[in-house]
Parts: structure tokens; sequence; C-alpha cells
């Protein structure tokens, strides 16, 4: 691992803010996201610095989707006791196999937000992977005009096949503060702005096919008000040409609504947003259903008990701050989940 610091001195502005590991993401973590219709051209999003307003209020929306950050103990990839990881990808197809059901596994301290491993599954059979140089993605604390570099790698033995690796760099940029609006609503935030330069390669048979350097680049808007980026934008530089192929925000629908259907894998139990100051959804597979519902407190208490049929969602407009537990007694199994609500 090699990392490099570069500080940047100015002089404070009051509008400013400062981020730790306590606004990203952390294990439990859930939120609804909107995938953005790829409309936008890639040079809207270069624009940046000191006291900026983003507009994305123009956005329009694709299709909905979750993401969750879930411990290691509870995803298909169990090794990664540590950490907590999300779905990244359906399928990662390669020139003689497609790797199924891709998970990336996070931790994070003090310093750094960094993702340590990654999950596939080939032909049914789970297999964890571990980087051997950790892709270190934030470091903290996140202010304006800190700049980080970092190296990372992975590779991972697939039965039959042969190997199949990925090696690069990224350098890391806090570029501006100000505020942005997306269709979400507006939000005090930090831009991070990070540069890929990415080299993967294949072996098969003895032979390692090579597949050319790329250049990625991913935008962040962070804010204090969520762990889950305001705004996350991914897509590819060539020659110094933007061209976005991710465009997502942070959405939450309107109180009393439910929300849009979003894809849960048999056998899954989600509670999002978590943290949430006020509605809480709930999804399962789409052969299962919620027969009993028990939300208790600290103390052990039963505070509210639901029987068959549960609606998808609940107001916890009345509920004081603080940690609870969900229990879900579902048609194929019972489910325990904590859920924080914050005020």
């Amino acid at each position: 691992m090699t990392i490099l610091c570069i500080s940047t001195f100015f002089i404070p502005v009051k509008a400013q803010i400062t981020l730790s590991r306590d606004q990203l993401p952390r294990s439990g973590d859930s939120a609804q996201i909107m995938n953005a219709q790829l409309s936008i051209p890639g040079t809207r999003f270069a624009a940046t610095g000191p006291g900026s307003n983003w507009d994305f209020s123009d956005l329009q929306s694709a299709t909905p989707d979750l993401v969750w950050y879930r411990p290691g103990i509870q995803t298909p990839y169990f090794l990664f006791l540590n950490s907590f990881g999300t779905k990244v990808q359906d399928s990662l197809n390669l020139l003689v196999v497609s790797l199924q059901n891709v998970f990336e596994f996070y931790n994070s301290n003090n310093t750094r937000w960094a993702a340590v491993g990654r999950g596939f599954t080939v032909s049914g059979i789970p297999i964890p992977t571990f980087y051997t140089d950790n892709d270190e993605i934030f470091f903290f604390p996140l202010t304006y005009g800190r700049k980080d570099s970092s190296t990372f790698a992975y590779n991972i033995s697939i039965p039959t096949v042969g190997e199949y690796a990925s090696r690069g760099g990224r350098v890391t940029q806090v570029d501006g503060w100000g505020s942005i609006t997306t269709p979400q609503g507006t939000f005090e935030c930090l831009r991070v702005k990070s540069a890929l330069r990415i080299l993967d390669s294949l072996t098969f048979q003895g032979n390692t096919f090579g597949v050319p350097l790329r250049t990625e680049i991913e935008y962040y808007w962070l804010s204090r008000e969520e762990h889950i980026p305001i705004l996350k934008v991914r897509g590819t530089s060539f020659f110094g040409l933007f061209n976005p192929s991710l465009v997502q925000y942070r959405f939450t629908p309107k109180s009393g609504v439910p929300p849009p259907d979003v894809p849960v894998a048999d056998g899954d139990f989600l509670l999002y947003p978590n943290p949430t100051d006020r509605m809480l959804y709930m999804a399962v597979g789409r052969f299962d259903q919620i027969n009993r519902l028990q939300f208790i407190d600290q103390m052990g208490r039963v505070l509210r008990d639901w029987a068959a049929p549960v609606r998808p969602m609940l107001d916890l407009g009345d509920v004081p701050a603080g940690t609870y537990t969900v229990r879900a007694e579902c048609t194929y199994g019972t489910y325990v989940r904590k859920v924080v609500v914050a005020r």
C-alpha cells in the first residue's frame, strides 16, 4: 500500500463543513437511491470550487434501487467478519466466465474509509476475495483542499478457469464545497473527486490476457445529513472528456407514500432508510410476506406489535431518538434487525 498525503492550507470559511467516518456509510446503513437518466453532459459535473452551488434539480429518474451496507456475516461471503458489504453488480462478464452477485466490502477507522475485499459467485459457489492492497477511498478528516493518493490490488482464483486480477491507483481530492440541489432537496456538502487508473488481467489455461489501462472518474457530493452520498457519479475519461455511466442520487419517498418497487433477493429482509428520522420502509423477497412485526426498545419492551397484513412502511414520528430492534416473522423465516431513529 502506497499512500501520499498533501495538505493544502486555506483560510477557514464559515460555510464549509468537515466530515469524519461518522458521516459516511456504516454497517447496517440502508437507503433508497434513484438511478438517473444519463442525459446530462459530462461537462456539468466538472464545475467545482469553494462556495459552489451545484444545481441538479433537473435530474430525470430512471430506476429506483436500494443500497444496504450489511454486516459481512449477513452476506453470502461470510468470511468478511469485520467488514460490511453491499452489492455493486449483478454480474461481471469476463472473456471466458461470468462472475455473479458481485459484492464490495468495506471497513473504516478514524483515518480512512476503504474497500478491503470483493465477493463473487461462480457456478453457484460464493468466492470471497480479500484485497492484497486495500483501496483507500476517503481519508479523514474530509475538508476542502485535501488531496491523497493510494494504490490497490486484488486477485481471485476461479475454479477450472484460472485467475482474474485487478490493480491500480487513485488520486482523491476534496475539490469543492457549497450546496447541492437534487430532486431530493438542497444540502450543504463537500465535493470529492477521485481519479482512478485500473489495469485488469485474466489468466486462462496458463495464458494471461491483459485489458487496456483505463481511466475512471468518481464524483461524490457528501453531506452531514446523510451517510449515503447526496449524489454519486461515475464514468470514464478519454482524452479529458468525461462520459458518465452511473448517476445516482439519494431518494426518499414522500411521507405516507409507499416507495416504488425495488429488487430484494429471496431470503432477505431490509429496513430503509437506516438511520431514519421518521418513515421506515420494509422490503422482502417477491415470494415472501411479513406475517408479524414487532418494534422493541433497548430494554426489551415491545412498543408495537402488528399482525398480518403488515404495511411495508412505519411512521416513527412519535418515537424518541435511539436504537431499536425490529423483529419480523415472515413466511420463509424470522429476521431481527437494528434500526436507528435520529432526530
